[in-house]
């Protein structure tokens, strides 16, 4: 190899570690700036609590001046960018992107541009005015932009979303919404089609099943806080189809955190669509029981994941996906400690795709209110139980 050659894999090397400190450095300024404003809101400027979040936003924002030279803060389509640079909010920090976001369009602005020189007064100034700046009588962006200049804010400057721009902004945000709504029900419907085929010893397609998936993976690498929207939504009508789409989804986001790539996400999201397809088997009047299982109720239920597994063996020939489906269905209600059903030998370890379905599988049916506890547990909730038994029933 060239020493030119070496020298471009370094360069690039070094380009793509220093986007990728900015992607996270980006992230935690709208961390910052959500927790600033909403302390603002409560607090004087003097206050120790305003001072605090106040000193860490000042220094995230001289640190980044300091490398970019300016920063610039930009809402387009639906989604927030750091100096052209797209920034994308797992589950942790989806309410920070959503409070910014929502403050641009209140603020009607497009772009917002912190330059060299930036002061951490004209930071504070900029914050109180965002917390308590509103207007009934005047456009707000006028209002905002009189403020700081009366303010002798000069390190700062703000665009408005030009009237085009902003039609095209609301129609590509609707789209992309539209867009993954039909895929994540497109994915319901999957479900109900192939246990309704396999209960009538139909053919199944598999690939569809496979685009299904795939479309799914794209989206959520894309936009993952428009399905973690959709996975809010209970229908206990069709429970066990909507169960296992969100299942699908969860999994996938899990997976994308662990750095999986396309091929692996989708493998992943096909085994967890399908997790439960033992239940075909059963009586519907057991799968669709609105109450909690008795005694007898959970002897038949916990037949399915062996059931799941012979279903998928008799339905086609085997391949990557269904081989790893099989495991994932035989193992989902396995515990990290190997304790649940079906009951097996302590000496193995649990897939590690049984063990992120597993954890989604739980965490939905916590939140659907269904099986575990009659009402549903909060989003918070769930996850606190959850982690109070990590180590032993989950991963």
């Amino acid at each position: 190899m060239s020493k030119e050659t070496t020298q471009n894999f370094s360069d690039q090397k070094v380009f793509y570690k220093e986007e990728e400190h900015l992607f996270e450095r980006g992230k935690d300024l709208v961390s910052w700036l959500h927790a600033s404003i909403k302390t603002a809101q409560i607090y004087e400027k003097n206050n120790d609590m305003f001072r605090n979040q106040s000193e860490r936003l000042f220094a995230l924002v001289s640190e980044l001046v300091e490398k970019e030279g300016e920063i610039a803060l930009v809402y387009k389509g639906g989604y927030l960018f750091l100096n052209d640079l797209r920034l994308k909010f797992d589950l942790e920090k989806y309410a920070d992107s959503k409070f910014v976001m929502e403050t641009f369009e209140k603020f009607d602005w497009g772009r917002i541009s912190i330059e060299e020189g930036i002061t951490s007064e004209e930071l504070d100034i900029l914050i109180c005015i965002i917390g308590h700046l509103e207007s009934e009588e005047e456009e707000i962006f006028d209002l905002f932009e009189k403020e700081i200049h009366q303010q002798g804010i000069s390190h700062i400057k703000v665009e408005r979303i030009p009237p085009f721009k902003k039609d095209e902004y609301e129609k590509s945000l609707k789209e992309n919404r539209r867009l993954a709504k039909q895929t994540f029900f497109n994915s319901v419907s999957m479900v109900k089609e192939v246990m309704s085929s396999l209960e009538a010893r139909k053919t199944v397609s598999i690939v569809r099943v496979k685009r299904v998936v795939q479309s799914l993976v794209d989206l959520i690498l894309d936009d993952e806080a428009t399905f973690l929207e959709l996975t809010a939504l209970k229908n206990f009508d069709e429970y066990t189809y909507v169960h296992s789409a969100n299942v699908c989804v969860f999994s996938i986001m899990c997976g994308a955190r662990l750095g999986f790539d396309k091929n692996r996400l989708c493998q992943l999201g096909f085994s967890a669509l399908f997790h439960d397809l033992g239940k075909v088997k059963l009586p519907h009047d057991l799968i669709n029981k609105p109450d909690r299982f008795d005694d007898s109720d959970w002897v038949q239920i916990r037949r399915h994941p062996l059931l799941g597994v012979k279903t998928i063996l008799s339905s086609r020939r085997l391949d990557s996906y269904s081989m790893r489906a099989i495991v994932v269905a035989f193992e989902h209600h396995l515990n990290l400690d190997l304790s649940g059903y079906p009951k097996v030998d302590r000496g193995r370890k649990l897939n590690l795709f049984s063990r992120i379905v597993s954890i989604a599988d739980a965490y939905d049916a916590m939140t659907s209110g269904r099986v575990y506890n009659k009402e549903p547990y909060s989003p918070d909730e769930a996850l606190r139980r959850m982690f109070y038994r990590s180590g032993a029933v989950y991963d």
